[in-house]
């Protein structure tokens, strides 16, 4: 088994020197330090990888010898890669199958960009100014946060219209509690709480055997069912054929419309893909990735986000993503005050909205209040239920390497576990009247 596992190794390796030259920026003269120094000073993109495995593997060998080179705790711990709790030769492993895959197809796996994100946000320090003509880093999930469990992803691929398809689906089991949501139908605007508009439980489902059928087309009432399909998306996974997508199985779509709080941040293929998709009769929600520091920055990005999205409908929520670097390191006080002013701007302008992070962040950086108050969407993958019950779940984000025929990239997948179609155009909410 060792010599197999090695052989695989060295022939990735081989493999990654082939697609991208190991160049030291230094003369032949340069030790270790110089390198490693060099490394952790630069804003890393896909060429760094092969360079990242070579870190990775001088730490083991140092630390194995009893040496400590100059990584910080914050970067062991981004760079373990694995979540393995320390830096060894699963972590090199994976940049050099990273740095492979870029270079034999050019496409960078989602993981890898998910690293290089976190990385040049939390390591590199990256920093955003509205004159930046290059995107911030974007959505990190956990790496080093969570330990992922050794359970089978719940699907990795989803069945086709009118395919029989079994799968083990956990789903909220309780009722939702009541928050306040404002319908602009009129110029009197009237207050509806979520517990008048959700009275229905929604029971776990186990071993679910069920038949997908046709979803009806906007704006028609929508088939309850016991779950439905669907795939989040951004400008990551390029251009999209939806008629396959939703000839794929898929019921819904939640589009990225932007992240931060200038208008420039708009996701460029956000409008593309909002008209194809609602084209193609896949219900579409959006979601905006937050960066907000403070409550008034949150204002600003609810602002922004309703510019982004005027002049759509919208069956699925509108989405408040929070899962930055940088709010790990704030109280549940300032993550809390947060989501409710973003939250509330958007209700106020007629919104159904929703909270989405993985299931750690939302277990231990939330006031249950919060939790409480809104729709929750939790992200949580290679695991039969997420680890999150503190409130119902309306969503839950099980994997982020699906396949879908018409997209030429990995994607997120979903379950929802009610019709929110119905809730918007019964209750006028999200563009509806």
């Amino acid at each position: 088994m060792k010599h197999r596992i090695l052989k695989k190794i060295a022939g990735i390796l081989t493999a990654a020197a082939l697609c991208f030259p190991i160049i030291n920026p230094y003369d032949s003269s340069a030790n270790s330090d110089d390198l490693t120094k060099f490394l952790l000073e630069q804003e890393l993109d896909c060429s760094s990888f092969t360079y990242l495995a070579w870190l990775v593997l001088n730490e083991y060998v140092s630390q194995r010898a009893g040496n400590s080179l100059t990584l910080s705790e914050q970067q062991k711990t981004i760079l373990d890669v694995d979540s393995s709790e320390f830096l060894d030769t699963g972590d090199a492993y994976l940049f050099l199958s990273w740095s492979t895959i870029c270079g034999a197809f050019g496409v960078l796996p989602q993981d890898a960009e998910i690293f290089l994100n976190q990385w040049n946000a939390s390591v590199v320090g990256t920093s955003t100014t509205p004159a930046e003509t290059t995107e911030i880093p974007t959505e990190t999930t956990e790496f080093s946060t969570i330990a992922t469990t050794s359970a089978t992803p719940i699907m990795t691929e989803t069945s086709t219209a009118s395919t029989t398809t079994t799968s083990t689906i956990s789903a909220a089991t309780e009722t939702i509690s009541a928050t306040t949501i404002v319908s602009a139908t009129s110029d009197t605007t009237e207050a509806i709480t979520t517990s008048t508009i959700l009275t229905t439980a929604f029971p776990a489902i186990t071993s679910v055997t069920s038949t997908i059928e046709s979803t009806p087309s906007v704006g028609d009432a929508w088939e309850n069912k016991e779950y439905y399909n669907g795939i989040d998306v951004s400008k990551y996974q390029g251009n999209i054929d939806w008629e396959a997508v939703r000839n794929d199985g898929v019921d819904f779509a939640i589009i990225r419309a932007g992240y931060g709080k200038f208008a420039s941040q708009e996701d460029p293929y956000f409008d593309q893909n909002m008209r194809n998709a609602k084209a193609a009769g896949i219900a579409c929600g959006a979601y905006w990735f937050s960066y907000a520091e403070s409550p008034s920055e949150a204002v600003q990005e609810a602002e922004v986000f309703a510019q982004v999205i005027e002049g759509y409908q919208f069956e699925y929520p509108l989405v408040f993503d929070i899962e930055a670097p940088q709010h790990t390191q704030m109280s549940k006080e300032e993550i809390s005050a947060i989501i409710t002013a973003f939250c509330t701007t958007m209700e106020e302008k007629g919104y159904y909205v929703s909270v989405y992070s993985y299931a750690y962040f939302l277990n231990n950086y939330i006031y249950q209040s919060v939790l409480e108050k809104y729709d929750i969407w939790v992200a949580h993958f290679n695991t039969d239920k997420p680890s999150y019950s503190k409130s119902p779940y309306g969503m839950w984000q099980y994997s982020d390497t699906g396949s879908i025929k018409g997209i030429n990239a990995n994607v997120d997948l979903d379950y929802s576990y009610r019709c929110y179609p119905n809730i918007m155009i019964q209750h006028g909410l999200n563009g509806y009247s």
